[in-house]
């Protein structure tokens, strides 16, 4: 039966792999494989019971093809190379990231640099090219940034992301060679997500690690608020003597400190602790861009503390790929969850116990600055009532 994942390594297609998984995650920004096969050559060296086979050992280095069905969905390399034997056995496993996987160990640039009056997009092309990736923007990403420091030894993605997230844009891989910077939940899920129903396994984790009462991020301006003219000398002026002087009242101290720095403030009102964190700004900030960020820090801490999984079977629903970025319609009576949430992961598997593919759910506000509204809540039970039934907790086993 032939395979829904192909893998294709330097040109040549490879279908002798056992298990096979290939990995899209919002946070992870690059896309993983994983593939794990018995090794023909490495078994007729080492075993003499093993049978000879044309299939050259493989090493990390060579570049990497993945197709699902026929939507090619990565390019990359493998990057881990591991090797098992046993007395009758010998297997190996390949793993890799696909090719923006450079730009997150890499540096941005070998010296500081910095970049004037750019707009988010350009900033993040003129990172990319080095690496050989394109960048294009489906949103509109506000106003330049009068400096874009990249710091030396910040890698490539982090000084793409702290643009970003001032913004409260999604930077992601297209998987094939490109950046993408969007929003999030722009297209919804080709199908409904219902346990008990079509999905197969649910797992979810509630957690309040991580999360924090208020969310302070702090920063500093290029200048003050207003434009200051320049004071022109006078060169038959005298020197102001030591009696002539006046002292200040702090007004212009206290006017100089308020222009420069920078705090946005953002409160969690689901931790009632007294549990505060303080981040300092990774750009030049004024207060809107502060304010930005402080949220962005804590709406996709509070989402971190609530994922859902689904497993599914196969890796298509009406003919669509399941896909990172997308809003699903999820209702899970285990969970007691009954709303729209944001894939956050997608995990396609293949092996001998069948297709299958893992969604991982997250709160859509997490990767956005649009008002949290009822985003968090359930559905009415007017809604609930047209999903399948609770579970019974009371039932006794058949």
């Amino acid at each position: 039966m032939a395979k829904s994942i192909k893998l294709t390594i330097d040109g040549v297609a490879y279908d002798q792999w056992l298990s096979g998984e290939v990995t899209r995650d919002l946070k992870d920004f690059a896309g993983a494989f994983s593939f794990t096969f018995r090794d023909p050559e490495r078994s007729m060296n080492a075993l003499p019971f093993a049978s000879n086979a044309a299939v050259r050992k493989l090493k990390p280095g060579p570049s990497v093809e993945i197709k699902i069905g026929r939507r090619l969905v990565l390019k990359g390399a493998i990057e881990r190379v591991e090797a098992e034997a046993s007395e009758r056995q010998t297997s190996i496993t390949i793993s890799g990231r696909d090719m923006t996987g450079d730009l997150i160990d890499g540096a941005a640039m070998a010296d500081e640099a910095e970049f004037k009056n750019v707009k988010l997009e350009e900033a993040a092309a003129r990172v990319a090219k080095p690496y050989g990736l394109s960048v294009r923007t489906e949103i509109d990403t506000g106003e330049p940034f009068q400096r874009y420091s990249l710091d030396l030894a910040e890698t490539g993605f982090s000084a793409i992301e702290k643009g970003a997230r001032s913004r409260h844009a999604l930077v992601l891989s297209d998987g094939v060679g490109g950046i993408v910077i969007t929003r999030t939940g722009q297209t919804r899920a080709p199908a409904e997500l219902r346990f008990p129903g079509n999905v197969l396994f649910s797992r979810g984790t509630f957690s309040h690690e991580g999360r924090y009462s208020e969310t302070i991020v702090r920063g500093q301006g290029e200048k003050a608020g207003k434009q200051r003219g320049a004071a022109a000398l006078d060169a038959t002026a005298e020197p102001i003597g030591a009696d002539d002087r006046e002292d200040g009242d702090g007004s212009a101290t206290e006017k100089e400190r308020k222009g420069t720095v920078a705090t946005g403030r953002s409160k969690d009102d689901e931790i009632t602790r007294h549990r505060p964190i303080v981040y300092l700004a990774r750009s030049k900030a004024d207060n809107v861009s502060a304010q930005d960020e402080a949220d962005w820090f804590n709406r996709t801490a509070r989402a971190e503390g609530e994922e859902f999984t689904h497993t599914v079977k196969g890796h298509e629903a009406s003919g669509q790929l399941w896909t990172v970025n997308q809003i699903a319609s999820v209702s899970d009576a285990f969970l007691d969850v009954d709303r729209d949430l944001l894939i956050s992961r997608v995990v396609y598997r293949e092996d001998s116990a069948g297709i299958a593919t893992d969604l991982t759910y997250q709160s859509p506000e997490a990767f956005d600055k649009e008002p949290v509204g009822n985003r968090r809540k359930n559905k009415s039970s007017k809604s609930k009532a047209k999903a399948s039934g609770k579970l019974d907790g009371t039932a006794s086993a058949l």
